[in-house]
C-alpha cells in the first residue's frame, strides 16, 4: 500500500515524530511503501509537489496539517484521507492570547476550526490523541477513534531503568524534580512556583530540573537548566527523581495528549499531574502516578515522593508497566497500520457492527466494534462538561 504522511513539521515537531515518524519502521513491516512529506516551504515543498506525490498514494495520512479548503481540493477525490490530530486546534492558545490579545486568538482559532471542520469533513478516518479531541471530532465526521500518543520504550531498556533507580534511591544530597517539554509548554510551569519552593525548602538538596530549548526563572525556586538534545533524552528523563507534568483546565491544555508523562513512565520516573484532560486517561491516582489540585496539594505530592522511597519506586515500576502494556510505540504503531489499512479497504467484510475486518484480525465480540477502532470518550468526560463551542458560536 502506497501511503503519503503530510507532515505538519519535520522530525524535531513532537507531534510529527511521536504521531507518526517513529512508527515508519512497524508501517514498512505491515506493507506500506511510505513517502514523507513536510508541508512546509522551508523544507521544499509546494503545491506541484503536492498534487503529483499525492496522485501516487493509495492512502494519505494527513497529521496535524490544515489546508485551507481550495488547496484540500488538490487532494485527489478518490484517495483517501486519515486526518490526526494531538492538539486543540479549536481553541485559542495561551502564547495567541498573549501575542495577539483575547479576541485576535478567538479570530484565529475560528479561522483554524473552519479548516478544522472542512478537514473532518473530508477524512475517511479521523485519529484523535485523546476523548477530548475525539469528542469534538464526533460533531463534523462519521469515523472517530482514539489513537494515544505511543512511547519508543527502545531508548529505556529494562536494565538501564533498573540502574537508574538504584542510583536514584542511592542518591543522597540532591533530590532532582524534572520537567521536559518544548517553550510553550514552559508557561504552565509558574504556576508551580509557590509549590516548588516550599517544596525545595522541606527537601535538601531538591531543586528543579528543566529539560527544554529555552528556560524561565521561577523566583526562590533553584533551577538546573539542560539543553534538550535527542541523544540525551532517555538519560536526563532516567535521572529526574519525579516528573511534573501540569496544565490548567481550558480547553487547549485539555487537548494535550499526556507525552511529557508517557516519557516519564517510560523511564519508570514517578509523576505529578494535574487532573485534567489526558492526564486523567493515563495516571491512575496513587497507582501509575500523583494527581495534584492546588498549590498545598502539588507540594504535597512533589515532598512525598521524594521523601519516600517505597512509594516512589511503586509508582514509577507501575507508571513503566502502564506504558509498556498500552502506550508502547510498537502497540501504538500497530494500531496506525490497522487503521489506515482499513482506511484503504473499507468495503472489506464487515461484521454486524460495520468494523471492517483486517487481515490476521478476528472479532472481539457479537456486533460490537473494536474498542480501540471506534469513537472512544474517556469516562471522566461523562461526568466533566466539554465546555468545547465553535469559536464563531463562543463570540
Amino acid at each position: 500500500m502506497r501511503l503519503l504522511c503530510l507532515l505538519n513539521g519535520g522530525p524535531d515537531h513532537p507531534s510529527s515524530r511521536f504521531r507518526v515518524l517513529q512508527h515508519l519502521e512497524t508501517l514498512g513491516a505491515r506493507g506500506c511503501e511510505v513517502d514523507v512529506l513536510v508541508a512546509k516551504r522551508r523544507d521544499g515543498y509546494d503545491l506541484r509537489t503536492l498534487r503529483r506525490r499525492a496522485r501516487k498514494a493509495e492512502v494519505i495520512l494527513l497529521q496535524k496539517k490544515l489546508f485551507s479548503p481550495w488547496k484540500l481540493r488538490l487532494l485527489p477525490r478518490a484517495t483517501p484521507i486519515v486526518f490526526d490530530f494531538d492538539d486543540a486546534l479549536f481553541a485559542p492558545s495561551p502564547e495567541e492570547e498573549e501575542r495577539h490579545g483575547a479576541r485576535g486568538a478567538a479570530r484565529r482559532a475560528e479561522a483554524r476550526a473552519e479548516r478544522l471542520q472542512a478537514t473532518l469533513g473530508r477524512a475517511r478516518m479521523t485519529l484523535a490523541g485523546n476523548g477530548f479531541l475525539a469528542e469534538y471530532a464526533a460533531r463534523f465526521t462519521g469515523d472517530v477513534a482514539v489513537l494515544q500518543t505511543g512511547v519508543d520504550l527502545a531508548p529505556f531498556p529494562k536494565e538501564a531503568v533498573r540502574r537508574a533507580m538504584t542510583l536514584r534511591r542511592g542518591r543522597t544530597g540532591e533530590r532532582l524534580i524534572g520537567w521536559i517539554g518544548s517553550r510553550p509548554s514552559l508557561r504552565y510551569l509558574p504556576a508551580l512556583a509557590a509549590p516548588l519552593r516550599a517544596a525545595c525548602a522541606r527537601v535538601r538538596g531538591a531543586r528543579l530540573v528543566q529539560v527544554c530549548n529555552d528556560f524561565i526563572d521561577l523566583p526562590g525556586v533553584p533551577t538546573e537548566k539542560r539543553r534538550w538534545s535527542q541523544a540525551r533524552e532517555a538519560a536526563d528523563l532516567m535521572d529526574f527523581d519525579v516528573g511534573l507534568m501540569p496544565i490548567d483546565d481550558r480547553p487547549f491544555a485539555r487537548g494535550k495528549c499526556g507525552l511529557k508523562i508517557l516519557q516519564y513512565q517510560a523511564a519508570a520516573v514517578p509523576v505529578v499531574g494535574s487532573p485534567f484532560g489526558a492526564n486523567l486517561e493515563i495516571v491512575r491516582d496513587g497507582e501509575t502516578g500523583l494527581l495534584a489540585e492546588g498549590a498545598a496539594a502539588w507540594e504535597d505530592a512533589i515532598v512525598r515522593v521524594l521523601s519516600d522511597p517505597g512509594l516512589a519506586n511503586r509508582l514509577g515500576e507501575a507508571g513503566r508497566n502502564s506504558a509498556a502494556a498500552d502506550y508502547s510505540a510498537a502497540r501504538i504503531g500497530a494500531r496506525l497500520a490497522d487503521h489506515l489499512i482499513e482506511a484503504a479497504h473499507p468495503v472489506r467484510e464487515r461484521g454486524r457492527s460495520g468494523t471492517a475486518a483486517l487481515p490476521g484480525q478476528e472479532s472481539e465480540g457479537q456486533g460490537h466494534p473494536r474498542q480501540d477502532q471506534r469513537l472512544l470518550v474517556a469516562k471522566h468526560l461523562a461526568k466533566r462538561p466539554s465546555r468545547v463551542v465553535s469559536p464563531k458560536r463562543a463570540q
